[in-house]
């Protein structure tokens, strides 16, 4: 059991880890952590969310202790024989391994707070979250430089950012933004997967077998009334610049002197290849011209991938992963288990914390599966979502 001392540390040890910042969040990069977490702490002292985080925190412990007694119990031929199921079943992977898909995943950009500063432009240039003193649902990107991000109690937030300004959830104005970009969506690939009202899985791979013979007309589209191209060559420095996020945020159409051309009614327009790489571009063009929003995505051979290459370059931005095994293999040698969207935060706490363990990459993950393999075999009993974890990690 740990000291007090180590429970209270601002680092994020202990049983005040889960409540320890989390920047795995576009927009929250170089944050001074232990400022912003002494914050958190000494702001939820005594509240019922410090108390419940406190609860979980000190199951999770118990369950790495019960781990770690059963890890002091292995005898080396327990491990031979657990390194040679990993070692068949990675066989068995790679022999059914599948890169011929063209896997999208598309992620709007803050989207509450994005639909909110839209309808009430002065929020633009402010700190502000959506959601209640009790939980916010997403903040914008002014207020992820204070700390503030999803799934932090409001009160907390104002305790980072005193002048944040907080914007009540409007779920039947965002079903609807939604269904408007479901739209495009259907456009690509009828039989998309949605997996919340601001992202979506979808496979481009048929999308492109056709594109590749559409005529140049096909892959034009028009400029909403909003953003006319003057108004975009106003400077240099504000050229592409999206109106709903802040002044970093670069547009999807940003590049434009080699594609724009005037239609017959004097309106400008942008074309589009016949790339994946154009397509998407294409797609969230569209999306950003009807609803003033934009997206981000991630292009990959799975979903999994496909997730986690959405986010290398948020906000409004996407990022193409190469369709072979090489690229594959790079990209996830040192990619950190808290990427991996399948892996809940609290493995990602035990696995990261633990001495004999330290699992912070998928590399470790992968070379060091035997223990879990061991666990299983040995009658450790795996919650329902750890098994799935189990199943999402067969599938990288």
């Amino acid at each position: 059991v740990r000291s007090t001392k180590q429970q209270t540390s601002t680092k994020g040890e202990g049983y005040l880890s889960r409540m320890a910042l989390n920047d795995n969040k576009a927009g929250m990069e170089g944050l001074d952590r232990d400022k912003i977490n002494k914050i958190i702490m000494e702001s939820s002292k005594g509240s019922k969310f410090y108390e419940n985080e406190l609860k979980k925190e000190h199951q999770v412990n118990q369950r790495i202790e019960k781990m770690m007694l059963q890890k002091a119990h292995i005898t080396e031929q327990q491990l031979k024989t657990a390194q040679a199921q990993v070692e068949m079943t990675a066989s068995e992977l790679e022999k059914s391994r599948d890169l011929s898909r063209v896997i999208v995943h598309v992620d709007m950009d803050a989207f509450y707070a994005a639909v909110e500063m839209r309808d009430c432009p002065d929020l633009k240039d402010k700190p502000m979250a959506v959601g209640s003193m009790s939980m916010l649902s997403t903040s914008n990107y002014h207020a992820r430089k204070y700390g503030v991000r999803a799934a932090m109690p409001g009160f907390i937030a104002k305790k980072l950012c005193p002048h944040l300004v907080i914007v009540p959830c409007n779920f039947d104005k965002y079903k609807s933004v939604s269904n408007e970009i479901r739209e495009i969506f259907a456009d690509y690939d009828p039989q998309f997967q949605p997996v919340s009202l601001d992202e979506a899985y979808l496979d481009f791979t048929e999308h492109l077998e056709l594109r590749i013979s559409w005529p140049e007309a096909s892959r034009t589209h028009r400029y909403s009334s909003w953003k006319q191209p003057e108004h975009q060559q106003e400077s240099e420095a504000k050229e592409g610049f999206s109106p709903v996020l802040f002044e970093d945020s670069p547009s999807s159409s940003q590049s434009l002197s080699n594609s724009q051309t005037a239609d017959a009614t004097g309106k400008t327009t942008e074309v589009f290849g016949t790339s994946v790489e154009e397509a998407v571009r294409e797609m969230r063009f569209r999306i950003e011209q009807k609803t003033m929003l934009t997206a981000s995505a991630g292009i990959a051979p799975n979903m999994m991938l496909a997730k986690v290459c959405s986010d290398k370059n948020k906000p409004n931005g996407q990022y193409r992963l190469a369709s072979n095994r090489e690229a594959v293999m790079d990209f996830i040698q040192n990619l950190p288990v808290r990427k991996v969207y399948c892996i809940l935060v609290q493995k990602n706490h035990k696995w990261s914390s633990v001495h004999p363990f330290k699992m912070r990459t998928c590399n470790c993950v992968a070379t060091r599966f035997r223990f879990s393999v061991l666990f299983l075999c040995a009658g450790f009993r795996h919650r329902e979502g750890e098994r799935k974890d189990a199943e999402c990690s067969r599938h990288q």
